[in-house]
């Protein structure tokens, strides 16, 4: 079974800002309970709040705030519905929750958004207010500090501010947090030789996206050009793909990240939105988030990890809905060109965009950027897996014949999954003459990666060509990766071309256990049950098969075993 690399080149653009400073796993917060509680007699809201409801669970928090606004007109005084509403509305970053807030006064998110209302209104002692009327819960610990800082120098306390983070500092994997916030404050008050002391002891041995925005900022702010740059090359050397962010980077490096109380607010809730990592904090992530770009919508960094987040879940294996990725979209959507994170944007955009179904519009945003960064070849090779992945290899096979021209000669090691790709869109275009060589290329360029062992050894064993190489090369690809189903399919398939059918099922019936649902897995197992005289246990199989929508071929191809075997359609 053949099997290609997703969609996704660079996909850890996004990631890559999942921590403002050297911060790890986070605790726990609770939540209010929301469950409804059944109605007793008919209730005019209760279709809103059902349709409310409904929005929340597929993530459209944005359609959900309307149905709950709509339920609150016919019953204005249900505290529950209220409560709903707000979360939905803090969520889809509307005015719904601020106007629900008021009505909330035991709920932390409510007094927190009070607060950042306070302040964008210039009142930071009402700010303060809300802020210290948060309960005394884990969740408060680490957010209440941050903020009563900020609200300090927005008062013009900045000695206050940076003794109440003071002791916060040595708060485990949350002190860098503190020190970064603290070394911001004495930065926008000018309070140079403080500022001086507390960015360098800010951890920047491996610095993040937006860890090096503020670093570079600092020291290119203080003369130190050299080591601005230093910094933002070290960002790229560990992660290539941000090499689009470059030049504006450098352009913006002289600008300083934080002038006001406002943003310094807007900042503390990103760093600790990017400190909650877990799965199970991705509402709070999200809710932090929002609060961040409420306070400053032009804060890019906040607006990639929320779109990220909006596609991200708890369950490792969920595929993010049109609906999700919809959200996301509209996110990254104020990022335009200009803004020193506009080409990782664009890169989230495109992908969210293939996803969608939309190759054309992805590989424009792509196409802008190529045109503005000729040298990358990334950016070609991103927009052939977009082309690929939706199955136009022939527009795709340009785009890679270019990326191949910029990677070099001799080609680096990286490099392997250009050839690989190409090679893919070779054969899928009938040209397999091309592709062997390219497959071939990427094998030698990469030795021990199992994509591409499983594509060469299974194309040659539907060729019937190489079969001990194919053998030997699945064989290595299994001991790589002992639990992919497309690599155990392919061994089995290989096993069975070369009589070995007592292996071939072993194999085949494990690679079934691990994808039940691939139809040309369940046929190749149909196919090892055939020659292994087991003809029940063959038709059920390929009977399997059909009904699991096969392609066009193989569906050809099952309903001809069938044909030729029982002598009708299905058996």
């Amino acid at each position: 079974m053949r099997i290609s690399l997703p969609f996704g080149r660079f996909a850890v653009a996004a990631c890559i800002m999942l921590s403002a400073c050297a911060a790890g796993a986070a605790g726990t917060a609770s939540f209010p309970d929301t469950a409804p509680t059944p109605a007793t007699k008919p209730n005019p809201a209760f279709g809103a709040f059902l349709a409310a409801r409904y929005a929340a669970s597929v993530n459209d928090p944005a359609r959900a705030a309307r149905f709950y606004a709509k339920a609150l007109q016919t019953d204005p005084d249900n505290p529950r519905l209220a409560q709903e509403g707000f979360l939905s509305g803090v969520l889809a970053g509307g005015d719904e929750a601020q106007a629900l807030a008021p009505r909330l006064p035991g709920n932390a998110l409510a007094a927190l958004l009070r607060g950042n209302q306070a302040a964008m209104q210039g009142d930071y002692k009402q700010a303060a207010t809300f802020f210290k009327s948060l309960p005394g819960d884990q969740l408060a610990a680490l957010i209440e500090p941050l903020l009563i800082a900020w609200t300090q120098f927005g008062q013009g306390d900045e000695q206050g501010a940076l003794n109440t983070l003071g002791p916060s500092f040595n708060n485990g994997a949350f002190g860098g947090v503190y020190v970064l916030n603290a070394a911001l404050i004495a930065d926008a008050a000018g309070d140079t030789k403080s500022a001086t002391q507390l960015y360098g002891a800010v951890s920047a041995a491996s610095p993040n996206l937006r860890l090096a925005q503020i670093l570079a900022s600092w020291d290119a702010r203080q003369g130190n050009k050299a080591q601005a740059e230093a910094v933002l090359m070290a960002l790229i050397a560990a992660h290539p793909d941000l090499a689009i962010a470059l030049p504006e980077l450098q352009a913006q490096m002289g600008a300083k990240v934080i002038s006001t109380p406002v943003q310094g607010m807007a900042e503390a809730y990103l760093t600790l939105a990017a400190s909650l990592s877990q799965p199970q904090a991705l509402f709070l992530r999200s809710v932090f988030l929002r609060f961040a770009l409420e306070l400053r919508p032009d804060l890019s960094a906040a607006r990639l990890i929320l779109a990220s987040t909006q596609i991200d879940s708890d369950d490792p294996n969920a595929t993010p809905t049109p609906v999700e990725m919809r959200n996301a979209l509209d996110t990254l959507a104020p990022i335009q060109p200009g803004d020193a994170l506009y080409g990782p944007a664009a890169v989230q955009q495109a992908s969210l965009l293939a996803s969608l179904g939309e190759p054309d519009k992805a590989v424009a945003l792509l196409d802008g950027l190529s045109a503005q960064h000729p040298d990358n070849p990334g950016l070609l090779a991103a927009a052939g897996d977009v082309w690929r992945t939706a199955h136009q290899c022939g527009q795709a096979l340009p785009y890679y014949q270019k990326a191949i021209a910029l990677a070099g000669n001799p080609p680096p090691a990286a490099a392997w999954s250009l050839y690989f790709d190409r090679g893919i869109c070779e054969d899928e275009t009938g040209n397999w003459a091309a592709a062997e060589p390219d497959l071939e290329q990427a094998l030698k360029l990469s030795p021990n990666q199992p994509y591409v062992l499983n594509y060469l050894g299974y194309s040659w064993a539907s060729r019937d060509e190489k079969l001990d190489e194919a053998q030997a090369m699945l064989s290595k690809a299994a001991g790589l990766d002992p639990k992919d189903p497309a690599v155990l399919d392919s061994l089995g398939y290989v096993e069975m071309k070369r009589g070995n059918t007592k292996r071939a099922l072993a194999l085949l019936i494990q690679a079934v256990e691990l994808a039940p649902d691939d139809a040309e897995v369940n046929g190749h197992l149909g196919d090892a049950f055939w020659q292994a005289g087991q003809k029940l246990q063959a038709a059920y199989q390929w009977d399997r098969a059909l009904g699991l929508n096969p392609d066009a071929t193989l569906k050809a191809a099952l309903e001809a075993n069938i044909q030729q075997h029982f002598g009708a359609p299905t058996p």
